[in-house]
């Protein structure tokens, strides 16, 4: 039971591993971008493994911003919030990478890009 497991976990990472291409992290804008169905399919596994982080990152913001009462409870829920929605723009990007939907340039269905991008506290 374990073995097919661990081989789908192996042949994900190499998959995802072996799209990351030029452009991962770059700084360009979505407008001086170009994207194709292969940065779509990156940009969608990646914002699908990454969503929790957005609730981690408003609970800090949030705490940051205003005191940690806040933080737990209103950064929680805005959290909750924005990595079902980051999760759910990235099983569409995911499902439509090859079809132009439902942007003809396959740009990102949210800004920003990735999870990383957001402004706040910014980690070396």
């Amino acid at each position: 039971m374990k073995q097919p497991f661990a081989r789908g976990l192996v042949l994900f990472c190499f998959f995802v591993g072996a799209l990351q291409g030029s452009g991962f992290g770059s700084s360009e804008t979505s407008e001086t971008k170009k994207y194709d169905w292969q940065t779509k399919l990156k940009r969608g596994a990646i914002n699908i493994v990454t969503s929790p982080v957005e609730v981690a990152r408003q609970i800090q913001m949030t705490s940051n911003e205003k005191n940690l009462l806040n933080g737990w409870t209103v950064g929680l829920v805005q959290g909750l919030g924005q990595a079902v929605v980051r999760l759910g723009s990235g099983l569409i990007d995911v499902l439509t990478c090859p079809f132009d939907f439902p942007d003809p340039h396959k740009g990102p269905l949210m800004e920003p890009e990735f999870v990383w991008q957001k402004p706040g506290v910014k980690y070396s």
